[in-house]
This record gives C-alpha cells, sequence and structure tokens, in this order.
C-alpha cells in the first residue's frame, strides 16, 4: 500500500514549513506567489486532501453533531431528525445518527462514543429523556456530559438534566382533541396503548382526565403492559378487548398512530364502520395515518418547525460556546382532520 500524503511531507519537498503549506491550501494568509504555485502543483501530483477533521479539531469545532434516537423505524422519531438534518447539513454539519433500542446502557456507550470523536454538539430522543422513573446516575451523567457539550433533550422533563429542552406541548394537543370531539358529538372516548412509566404517555392521560372533567365527557385510559406498547400490536390487542365491552367506547384514541392503525385493523376485522360505528384518533401524523382508505384523524408535532427549532437551539449553544441550561422550548401542534372521525 503506497504511503499516504502528509502536510509536512509536501511541505519538506517544497522546502517551507507546514504552516505556509496550510496558507496555501486555504487562501488564509500571505505565501509568496512563486512558493504558492510550487505547494499547489505537489497538491495536483499526489493528489494530496487535507485532514478536515484535524484542521476542525485545531480551531475548536469538528463541524460533527452526535443525534441518538431510540429507534429510527419509528417514524416520529426519523421526522424529527430528517428535519433537522436539513438545517444541520446547510451550516456544514454532519450529523452522527445513532440507535439506542432504549437502552441505558446502550445509551452511555453511545454518548461516550460521541465525546471521544470531539462532537460539536448532542441530541436525544426517547430512552431516559422520557423515563417517568429514572435512576439518579443515568440523570447525573447526562447533568455531566451538558457542562462538556452542548446537549439538547426532546422531553418534556428535561429539568431534571440541567439542559435545553424543546418538546411538543402535548397538554395543548389533547385538549384540542378533546374539545373537536366534543364539538362533532362524542362522549365516551378511551386512550389506548403507552403507560405511565412514559412521561409523554402520563402527560397525555393527565390532561385527557383534566379536560374531560371540564367537558363533562367520559373518558377512560387503558394502558397495557410490555414492551410494546407503542406498536401496532398494542392498538390491536387493545381494541379486541375495547370491542367486547357493551357500551363500548365512541372514539379510541391511540397514544400514537402506530396504535391507532392497529385499532383500526381490529375495529374492520370485527365487521364495524369507521367512523359511524367507532371513531380512531392519533398522535404524531406519521406517514402511516394516510396510507390506508381509513386516514386517521391525529395530532401533528409540525416536524419541520420542531426540526429547525432543535438545530437552531443546539446551533446557538455551539456557537456561543455555551451549555443554555434549563432552558424550555414549547412546539405547539396542530389538530389534523380526516375520515376516522365524523
Amino acid at each position: 500500500m503506497p504511503k499516504k500524503i502528509t502536510i509536512y511531507d509536501i511541505a519538506k519537498e517544497a522546502g517551507v514549513s507546514a504552516a505556509t503549506v496550510s496558507r496555501a491550501i486555504t487562501g488564509r494568509g500571505y505565501v509568496s506567489e512563486k512558493n504558492k504555485i510550487l505547494i499547489l502543483s505537489l497538491v495536483d501530483k499526489y493528489n494530496f486532501r487535507p485532514n478536515t477533521f484535524a484542521r476542525n479539531l485545531k480551531t475548536g469545532y469538528t463541524k460533527m453533531i452526535g443525534f441518538i434516537v431510540p429507534h429510527i423505524g419509528n417514524m416520529y422519531f426519523a421526522n424529527v431528525y430528517y428535519e433537522f438534518e436539513k438545517w444541520a447539513s446547510s451550516y456544514g454539519y454532519m450529523t452522527i445518527l445513532l440507535n439506542s433500542k432504549g437502552d441505558y446502557e446502550v445509551e452511555s456507550n453511545l454518548l461516550k462514543a460521541l465525546i471521544e470523536k470531539h462532537v460539536d454538539g448532542i441530541v436525544m430522543m426517547g430512552g431516559r429523556i422520557d423515563a417517568s422513573n429514572l435512576p439518579e446516575d443515568y440523570i447525573k451523567e447526562i447533568n455531566e456530559i451538558r457542562k462538556q457539550i452542548p446537549f439538547v433533550a426532546c422531553g418534556a422533563k428535561t429539568e431534571r438534566f440541567n439542559c435545553s429542552g424543546i418538546y411538543t406541548d402535548d397538554e395543548k394537543g389533547v385538549e384540542e382533541l378533546l374539545v373537536y370531539l366534543k364539538n362533532r358529538g362524542y362522549q365516551r372516548i378511551t386512550l389506548i396503548g403507552g403507560g405511565d412509566e412514559f412521561i409523554p404517555s402520563y402527560i397525555k392521560k393527565q390532561k385527557a382526565i383534566s379536560i374531560a372533567e371540564k367537558l363533562g365527557l367520559d373518558v377512560s385510559v387503558r394502558w397495557l403492559t410490555g414492551n410494546e406498547v407503542f406498536s401496532n400490536r398494542a392498538g390491536y390487542e387493545g381494541m379486541k378487548i375495547l370491542l367486547k365491552e357493551n357500551p363500548r367506547p365512541e372514539v379510541v384514541c391511540g397514544i400514537n398512530d402506530y396504535v391507532a392503525m392497529g385499532a383500526i385493523k381490529a375495529v374492520m376485522e370485527a365487521g364495524l364502520n369507521i367512523p359511524m360505528d367507532i371513531a380512531i384518533t392519533g398522535f404524531d401524523d406519521v406517514s402511516i395515518a394516510t396510507m390506508t382508505p381509513v386516514q386517521i384523524t391525529t395530532v401533528s408535532p409540525r416536524y419541520e418547525y420542531f426540526g429547525k427549532k432543535v438545530f437552531g437551539s443546539l446551533h446557538k449553544m455551539i456557537k456561543n460556546k455555551t451549555d443554555n441550561h434549563s432552558k424550555m422550548t414549547l412546539i405547539k401542534p396542530e389538530l389534523v382532520i380526516r375520515n376516522s372521525t365524523r
């Protein structure tokens, strides 16, 4: 294998310093015309490409950002990341996307790897960010990291990490959804999927109960247990149980669109009509919400705006070299009405 040419090899052959070679390549700083022509001819001769990482490291930046999600296959996380990455790349950043599987130990290993790569900033979604009962060691770890590297957590209870937090206003989303259902004449409403161990689910549950009391609605919550509480399967199994009840709910609200889709499958298998016999709603407005004849009424987190705000917050911290800890930003959601409700 041929030897890899370095800036020092170019400098030695040209009879100049490495700093002079750097100035000639970047165009920053004075280099005599004679030396500049010689250096650039050697660059062409050896097809030399400067080590961008090393050069950026000397300036204090690597132009790399770490982005940790529990599962990129979930379109909620994928959509936020996609919009974030569009902004990051437009500012010259390369984003390292990592899947944690929601495992706290895996998250710790990924965080350590990002620190070793000297990333300029880190964004984290799901996993410990959304955990209701989180061991202190995992909280402390992020507290320490955000002192070293700009850190943005996409979650509702990020004050415990003392880091910048950006999240969708789930309380507002639940309120708008229930007001809409009330205005459409619905009375008996049941939430399925999710669990109290997940902060977003717990917030939706508490707000639904509170708003139901004010609006005079009959709202119940039926969480399932296990590892797939946000999946199609959770919606399918949960809906099959509800269909046996008398009276059954007039509306079933999936904790996300995947759960709502599973519920739709169970209702259609039972030979019932959506929305005349039973209505279905969801949260997140992912692409599957429009992929069947029954399109899901859902609450959108407005991904384009969400991703832009996450990048803007992180970029500001990177640029100003501050941790900007405990600043919270709420994303106002949007109710999207489709034919799964009257």
